[in-house]
């Protein structure tokens, strides 16, 4: 036996997303969402008992370089453009009072 849906209150979801729709604009939002549900339940009926998860989309491993340092700009090279700077530093303008 196949289980009605119950039905969409569109005038509710209209407020709670603080929308003004009219009477055409409701329907339409609510043939859609109808359309949506019964994808989702053809997809819920769908036999997936016997399916290995899948966790990747790729079966490849170790997609990602390792987590190594590697060498970048010295001190005096990251500080050379710096508008200012103190104490081999980066010298910014104060944002927060004390």
């Amino acid at each position: 036996m196949e289980e009605k849906q119950p039905r969409i209150d569109i005038d509710h979801l209209a407020w709670l997303a603080r929308l003004q729709l009219s009477e055409d604009e409701k329907e339409e939002i609510r043939r859609s969402i109808e359309r949506i549900m019964e994808f989702i339940n053809r997809l819920l009926e769908a036999p997936v008992e016997d399916v290995e998860p899948l966790y990747h989309p790729l079966d490849k491993e170790g997609l990602l370089r390792p987590d190594e340092p590697s060498p970048g700009l010295s001190q005096e090279e990251a500080l050379m453009n710096a508008a200012a700077t103190e104490n081999g530093y980066f010298k910014a303008p104060r944002t927060l009072e004390e």
